[in-house]
């Protein structure tokens, strides 16, 4: 979708995000440095076209299908 990202610094969802490259991460349970970094977005709009951009690169490197797949058979000894 080519968005920014904003998530938890937490098992699962830190996955997703390279801080400051696609997004940020936020504490757990910390309202106001949510509140604070989507604020950001709102003060530096021209980060969301950048971000956006690499959030679309590291979804397209990291969770494509078929790049999975392959290297799922090939670890398998199947490909």
């Amino acid at each position: 979708m080519a968005r920014p990202v904003i998530t938890t610094d937490a098992p699962g969802c830190r996955e997703t995000v390279i801080d400051g490259e696609n997004g940020f991460l936020v504490p757990p349970r910390d309202v106001g440095a949510l509140a604070e970094t989507m604020e950001r977005f709102v003060l530096e709009p021209e980060l969301i076209g950048r971000m956006g951009a690499a959030s679309r690169r590291i979804a397209e490197e990291r969770f494509d299908v078929r790049i999975i797949n392959k290297r799922m058979m090939e670890a398998m000894g199947l490909g």
